[in-house]
């Protein structure tokens, strides 16, 4: 039979007596076979001999006769029980059909259930029910039982109780009602004297106005139009009241003639109500009139406005300015300097990150990749399988542990004193942005886009940001220094008694909202919860501290919450929303947008239980800020260039001609004061129309009142009289105003006498008026105390017609449970037999309710049982397929290594296994191309690994010769230590090393063949294949 080089894997573990878990979760050896044959697959936590030894997971060739999968599956039984390994029941590979036929048949029972859930409560409802029918009728029975002849006429004698005191609230009742009523008249009698001593202080009122203006014409030099105009309307308003004074005159006459001949008195009405008909017509033409010459005044009004404010207005003349630079940076290489932000954990220098997420997040932002892809990049982690997530984006609540594991070191950074985060000095913001940048920029070089720069206006925009944020949430702390918003209660709680916090209550999305825009994003974080700090108190904090903060921002852009490409808007988020699918990771990048800057600033614009959380939000702004770059102390750029861009704007300029402005004022003027005039006008004209309507409306109300024979006499004696202190109070104001006017006509020496007369006249007027305002306050109070008497009656009529309905409801409900008793007295055993034959009835049904609740609950536990047992075996195939899955995907990863292994001993190479920091197998490589370093360790294929013990090497990342950097993608590897600067090679004997030569030599000339052979590291040499 032909031969052939095949290989396997062995799986072996040594140690003090200790088990070592598998990592690949199951036996090598049976779980290469799984696919192939479906074998059982012994899980890693199922390996439970003390005694068990292994070390190495070796790859070793043999020349070997083709075996059948039964022999090869028999060969790794066999290799099993030499490991001592305990052997599991095998395993029937499970479906993804045989999964959903189970979840299906799982929800039926469960929908069976719930169903029958609903059966018994219903059923015990019907018990309660019938259970409460039985109690109810035993008590009426109980009740019936005890009726005597002693019983009636107790309650007969309750009953003759009720009507007594029915009788005393009827008789407190009607005398409540008197005593409402005179309360009433004395009240009705008092309005009479206030309105008569309101007309007294109308007229003193009106005396004083006319008074005033009489004095106020000839102090000055007066517009004797203004006056004339003044007389005019006047006269027109003196001739409306005595009008008005003959109708309601004369309606009060119909009314008393009403009295004793209704028909005359109907007769003068309609005379009365013709008269106010062509007061209406006439009026109201005058109205349209005035508003028809008020219209083309404002129509004047505007038209001048119009060419004032054009005028005023003037030429817009534009011109293009420059606004200022932004500077683009590029650069052949771009390097994070070194220890800038160094994990003593991770043992990396800046984010970390990975060739998967960078080709991944690219290929998104083509529209070749997905964003599910992100996520899988993000999972995979780093070349130790850390999740990209874990280690660079923590969330703020497990921000602690998180820095604490990461162990950083970073340059140059102050960890020791403690910085006011509410008020950094623009030195200290701008030292921060410039570490934010260079983190960023380490990654941008990666993925091919521009580079991000610090300005002072970037640094400045950051501030402003923040500060306009927290204005808008805060404004009653604006602009105040930290001793200002100490004393003004800013830390206080928003409850405190003395000085409580004061807040809009606005949200903090929509601020940011507002404060946006389209020059910038603003990306707002809380990297850290309040419980993180001392105290729950964040305020003070080191450079260090916010270094930390910002390094674990950057991680959340790019990989967001949990590393789901996501950052929520709780604390700002993305432009105050929420951002998903990576957006804020490809803007971050560059890989979507245009921003060139960023700045960066703290703030606390969050509450938190009623107070001002002390867990300060940091806010990134991106854009294209102008202004020269600051050089950046943490990055090293190869080859920079920078590209200045002059940012142009254009900016409108107004010319202005005065003297047009200064014709256009004067029309404008004198537009305003004919339309003034003209408003006047209509107002005078309105009160005329208004008053002949209301007028015409008392006049035909009156009428009515006649024709119905409801007329109200004391009204229509209240409306004569205030018609007449009208006509009186206007005769006298028109009376002044003719004697104004004439004294204004009249030589100096008579102005000057009729002034002294008229201030001697005004000083009565006003002692007249503030008397009558005595009098009227005095009538007032009476009023008020009347009315008060009248509530108080009300109050208490109220009351007693509440007692006298308690009264007559206890005597109804007496009177009829007298009756009630003695009907079941005359017919007790008949009653009786009636409830005794309900309750039995009911006692039958409580019987047969009671069954069928049995019933109903055994076939709930009967259906709860297989619910159960269906979705125990529903999870129960779950899980195995699962697991499944798992292990197909080991095999898989396991298949990989093999046939690498193949291709190297088919070019007659030599299998070297390098195995990880735990020692397990992660590749294999081939030990013929290998070169020997002047460190003592080796290189193969660009790669350097360090020989252990065992034959096995492991891969390290030396520092870079030229710039002494490390690079990203160092991983803490079994054997390597790093102190410092260096690299200890702890498995390696450096005195079994050659010197360094300078010359290319194999694994095996370095070693010697025997070494490598006393090591137990399997070789294959250089033979040829026999066909």
């Amino acid at each position: 039979m032909k031969k052939e080089k095949t290989f396997m894997f062995k799986k072996e573990v040594q140690g003090h007596g200790s088990i070592k878990k598998l990592r690949t979760g199951a036996v090598v050896s049976v779980l290469a076979l799984s696919v192939a044959g479906g074998v059982s697959v012994v899980s890693a936590d199922e390996t439970t001999s003390a005694n068990t030894t292994a070390g190495n997971v070796e790859v070793v060739a043999k020349d070997t006769t083709a075996k059948t999968v039964t022999e090869a599956k028999a060969e790794a039984v066999a290799k099993d029980a030499k490991a001592e390994t305990t052997p599991v029941a095998k395993t029937t590979e499970v479906t993804a059909q045989q999964v959903a036929d189970a979840k299906v048949v799982a929800n039926q029972a469960n929908q069976a259930l719930n169903a029958q859930e609903g059966v018994v409560a219903s059923a015990e409802t019907a018990v309660t029910e019938n259970n409460n029918t039985v109690t109810d009728l035993g008590n009426q029975i109980t009740e019936v039982e005890k009726i005597t002849p002693e019983v009636v006429a107790e309650a007969k004698s309750d009953q003759a109780k009720a009507k007594e005191t029915l009788d005393q609230a009827t008789a407190a009742t009607t005398s409540v009602e008197g005593s409402l009523t005179d309360a009433t008249n004395k009240e009705a009698t008092q309005k009479g004297v206030v309105a008569k001593a309101e007309s007294t202080v109308e007229k003193t009122a009106s005396a004083v106005a006319d008074a005033e203006k009489k004095v106020e014409a000839l102090s000055a030099t007066t517009d004797t139009a203004k006056l004339d105009q003044d007389v005019k309307d006047l006269t027109t308003k003196v001739a409306e009241d005595t009008t008005n004074v003959k109708s309601a005159k004369d309606s009060l006459d119909a009314a008393k003639l009403s009295v004793s001949n209704k028909d005359q008195a109907i007769k003068d009405q309609k005379s009365v109500v013709t008269t106010a008909e062509g007061t209406v017509e006439s009026s109201s033409k005058a109205y349209d009139t005035a508003k028809g010459n008020q219209e083309g005044t404002q129509t004047a009004e505007n038209s001048t406005k119009s060419a004032l404010d054009e005028a005023k207005k003037g030429k817009v003349v534009t011109e293009t300015v420059k606004a200022g630079e932004v500077t683009t940076v590029t650069a052949d290489g771009v390097y994070l300097n070194k220890g800038v932000a160094y994990s003593n954990f991770t043992e990396t220098n800046g984010i970390v990150t990975s060739q998967a997420y960078l080709d991944a997040i690219k290929a998104l932002a083509k529209g070749t990749g997905s964003v599910q892809a992100v996520k899988d990049a993000i999972k995979k982690g780093d070349e130790n399988g850390n999740n990209l997530a874990i280690v660079s984006a923590p969330t703020s609540s497990a921000y602690n542990s998180w820095v604490k594991n990461m162990d950083f070191n970073f340059a140059n950074t102050d960890s020791a004193t403690k910085l006011d985060v509410n008020n950094l000095s623009d030195s200290q913001l701008t030292d921060l942005a410039l570490f934010y940048t260079a983190l960023l920029n380490d990654l941008r070089f990666k993925v091919g886009t521009n580079l991000v720069t610090v300005t002072d206006q970037s640094v400045a925009e950051a501030k402003k940001t923040v500060t306009s944020i927290f204005d808008k949430l805060f404004p009653a702390y604006k602009g105040m220094d930290g001793a200002q918003l100490e004393a003004n209660g800013f830390w206080n709680s928003m409850s405190d008694p003395k000085n409580p916090l004061k807040y809009t209550g606005v949200s903090l999305q929509d601020t940011v909202k507002g404060i946006d825009s389209e020059d910038t994003t603003v990306i707002g974080q809380k990297p850290a919860n309040n419980v993180s700090y001392t105290n729950n108190d964040g305020r003070k904090q080191t450079m260090f501290d916010l270094k930390a903060k910002i390094f674990a921002n950057l991680g959340n852009q790019l990989y967001g919450t949990s590393g789901q490409g996501y950052l929520g808007e709780a604390y700002g988020g993305v432009d105050g929303k929420r951002s998903d699918n990576f957006d804020l990771a490809l803007e971050v990048l560059g890989l979507k947008g245009t921003s060139t800057t960023a700045g960066i600033d703290f703030g606390f614009t969050n509450t938190y239980n009623g107070m001002i959380d002390r867990a300060p939000s940091t806010y990134t702004v991106l854009g294209n800020s102008y202004g020269k770059a600051i050089n950046n102390p943490y990055q090293t750029l190869e080859n920079p260039k920078e590209t200045v861009t002059p940012v142009y704007k254009d900016v409108e300029r107004t010319i202005v001609d005065d003297a047009a402005v200064a014709k256009a004022q004067t029309n404008y003027n004198a537009a305003v004061k004919a339309n003034q005039d003209a408003k006047s006008k209509v107002a005078t004209a309105e009160t005329a129309y208004n008053t002949a309507k209301e007028a015409l409306a008392s006049a035909q109300k009156r009428l009515a009142d006649l024709v119905g024979g409801t007329v109200d006499i004391p009204a229509l004696e209240k409306a004569l009289a205030e018609a007449q202190t009208q006509l009186e109070s206007d005769q006298a104001s028109l009376q002044t105003a003719k004697e104004t006017l004439a004294l204004a006509k009249a030589s100096a020496a008579d102005k000057s006498k009729a002034l002294e007369v008229a201030k001697t006249e005004l000083a009565e007027a006003t002692k007249s008026s503030e008397t009558a305002k005595g009098v009227l306050a005095k009538e007032k109070e009476t009023l008020e105390i009347l009315a008060k008497a009248v509530a108080v009656a009300q109050t208490a009529l109220t009351d007693a017609r509440t007692k006298q309905d308690v009264a007559k409801t206890k005597f109804i409900t007496a009177s009829v449970k007298a009756s009630d008793l003695a009907d079941k007295l005359a017919n007790k055993e008949k009653v009786l037999a009636d409830l005794n034959s309900k309750l039995a009835d009911a006692k039958a049904k409580s019987v047969k309710l009671a069954d069928e609740l049995n019933t109903a609950k055994e076939r709930y536990e009967t259906l709860k049982k297989d619910s159960n047992a269906k979705n125990v075996e529903y999870l129960r195939l779950a899980t195995v397929k699962a697991e499944q899955d798992k292990a197909e995907a080991e095999v898989a990863r396991l298949q990989a290594l093999k046939d690498k292994a193949d291709a190297i001993v088919a070019q007659g190479g030599v299998v070297v296994q390098v195995v990880d920091a735990d020692g397990n197998v992660v590749d294999v490589v081939d030990g013929t191309k290998a070169t020997k370093n002047a460190d003592g360790s080796i290189a193969i294929e660009g790669k350097q690994y360090a020989l252990n013990n065992d034959g096995t090497v492991s891969e390290v990342v030396v520092p870079t010769a030229d710039k002494e950097v490390l690079t990203t993608s160092v991983v803490k590897q079994a054997g390597v230590a790093q102190v410092g600067d260096k690299i200890t090679y702890t498995r390696v004997n450096r005195a079994n090393s050659l010197p360094n030569t300078g010359s290319q030599e194999s694994l095996l000339g370095l070693l010697g063949a025997s070494m490598i052979a006393g090591l137990g590291l399997g070789y294959v040499g250089k033979r040829k294949r026999k066909n």
